[in-house]
């Protein structure tokens, strides 16, 4: 449920919204974000304007499904984070290998209900991440949030908070001189605006 006294919301700036401290509620932040289509530019400004992620995603806790992506410009945020269903050779348990139909919400769902990759892992925007982390009761003061951390073998890497409603994804990219230690530090101040807005 939504609380009625919140501690940020959404003024435009520009094509723009960005959080700002004890001036609306969160039924005015839903709704200006999703009639505005605004998430996409919350998460740029959030996640990505200081540099540590070079991606960003919003899914729903109960599906695992993305309804917001960053970077903004020609939907880019979608191609990092993103791939329709798709089929690929992975190893089982058995050290076998089968082609496997990958429904990447359903993986990112599993991931932040179980601490576990499903048996086909867990792939994001047709990437495979392995799970090196995983702390269903993260508490960052008075809130308590699903925290995961997985990277890939591409140096890429991908930290996950979960709320009551809501999963953020931020993606960092060591390549790109980021490091998961600011990318979660990010991920996580967003994660504390969410949960104060009943998220």
């Amino acid at each position: 449920q939504a609380k009625s006294a919140q501690s940020c919301c959404l003024k435009p700036r520009g094509k723009c919204a960005v959080m700002w401290s004890g001036c609306c509620n969160a039924a005015t932040v839903e709704t200006r974000a999703e009639e505005e289509n605004n998430w996409d530019f919350i998460l740029e400004e959030k996640l990505l304007s200081e540099g540590h992620c070079y991606a960003a995603g919003l899914a729903r806790r109960e599906d695992g499904a993305f309804y917001a992506a960053a970077p903004v410009a020609g939907e880019a945020g979608w191609g990092f984070i993103f791939r329709e269903d798709h089929d690929e050779e992975v190893v089982m348990g058995d050290g076998t290998t089968a082609k496997e139909k990958i429904k990447e919400a359903r993986c990112l769902e599993h991931v932040v209900r179980t601490g576990k990759a499903p048996p086909e892992g867990l792939w994001l925007g047709g990437e495979q991440y392995i799970i090196v982390r995983h702390e269903p009761d993260f508490e960052s003061g008075d809130s308590t949030f699903v925290k995961i951390h997985a990277a890939s073998r591409s140096r890429k890497g991908v930290s996950i908070m979960a709320t009551g409603s809501m999963i953020i994804a931020g993606f960092y990219n060591e390549e790109k001189h980021q490091h998961v230690g600011n990318c979660a530090k990010s991920v996580l101040t967003f994660a504390e605006d969410m949960k104060s807005l009943g998220y």
